[in-house]
């Protein structure tokens, strides 16, 4: 059995309780030997297999201790509560790596799905600053940082997340992320530490 093809393209935001830049985008291990943030995911494009996903959003909460690739990540998914119920199955499997590809990696990094739920979610920026929102059980703020000769947006390019967020991530500061989801390990609440934002474009052709 196959999985379907995809093709997938918007917005990414990922803020985390590691200082800027999150080491894991430099392949290092996180501050303080552990990560607990969020990945986050605007479409504005997208189809999986024939069936339309233009519009969703879907949000990653994760925790590990240590290097990414050894931490063994919880995941908690969150799809917006537009979805129906097809498109939450195919964004869910999808964006937990199963239907390979790009995101892929998503799934072979997993230790544990916590859960895939359908709840509300706002994801907006403007200017230099972005808002993510997920129920009451996620909320985050922060803004882009500028510096050089000319003010321009600070950018990291081919890092190590850029393939499953996007090649050209800006690099900015919360100034507030709170993540309580009822249990100690995925629960934080901090202050001006790392957030990115940047595009995404997914294409795959279906896994075998």
């Amino acid at each position: 059995m196959s999985g379907p093809s995809y093709r997938l393209s918007g917005q990414f935001f990922e803020l985390c309780d590691c200082w800027s830049i999150c080491p894991c985008w430099v392949d290092e291990p996180p501050d303080e030997g552990r990560c607990t943030g969020a990945f986050c995911w605007s479409i504005a494009e997208g189809t999986i297999g024939d069936l339309d996903v233009t519009g969703r959003s879907v949000v990653s909460v994760s925790f590990h201790a240590g290097h990414r690739d050894s931490g063994g990540q919880e995941v908690t998914l969150f799809v917006d509560d537009g979805a129906d119920d097809e498109q939450f199955a195919a964004l869910a499997e999808t964006f937990t790596g199963g239907n390979g590809g790009p995101l892929g990696e998503l799934g072979r990094l997993m230790g544990v799905l916590q859960g895939a739920l359908r709840v509300p979610i706002g994801l907006s920026t403007e200017g230099d600053h972005l808002s993510i929102t997920v129920g009451r059980m996620v909320s985050g703020d922060g803004a882009v940082l500028r510096g050089g000769r000319d003010d321009e947006v600070t950018e990291l390019r081919n890092g190590r997340l850029s393939g499953v967020l996007g090649p050209r991530a800006e690099v900015g500061r919360s100034s507030t992320f709170r993540i309580d989801l009822g249990v100690q390990a995925a629960s934080i609440e901090v202050a001006g530490r790392a957030a990115m934002r940047g595009s995404f474009r997914y294409e795959s052709a279906g896994e075998p």
